[in-house]
C-alpha cells in the first residue's frame, strides 16, 4: 500500500491542484465595509442573517462570527446566497 508523503515537493505539486486557497479570515473592518457598500443600518443587514443589531454591533467592533455565521455572511459577499434565499 502506497502512502502519500508530505515533501516539500509533494505540497507543491498539490498546490496548483486547482485546490481552492484557504480564505482570508472575516475582519471587522471588512464586515463594516460590506454593509457601507450596501447602504444599510446595523439593524437591516444584520437581519437577515438572524442577529440583533447590538450582536451586529459587536461584531463590526471585533468580536470573532461564529463560524456558520461567517460562512453565511462569506457567501452574501460573493453573490452566492442573497436576501431570497435567506428568507429575508
Amino acid at each position: 500500500m502506497h502512502q502519500a508523503s508530505n515533501t516539500p515537493n509533494d505540497k507543491a505539486s498539490r498546490a496548483g491542484s486547482g485546490a481552492p486557497a484557504p480564505a482570508s479570515p472575516l475582519t471587522a473592518q471588512a464586515i463594516r465595509q460590506l454593509r457601507g457598500q450596501k447602504r444599510e443600518s446595523q439593524e437591516k443587514f444584520w437581519s437577515r442573517f438572524g442577529v440583533t443589531q447590538s450582536s451586529g454591533s459587536r461584531f463590526e467592533a471585533g468580536v470573532p462570527l461564529p463560524g456558520p455565521l461567517a460562512i453565511l455572511i462569506r457567501l452574501y459577499a460573493i453573490g452566492k446566497l442573497n436576501d431570497k434565499l435567506l428568507g429575508a
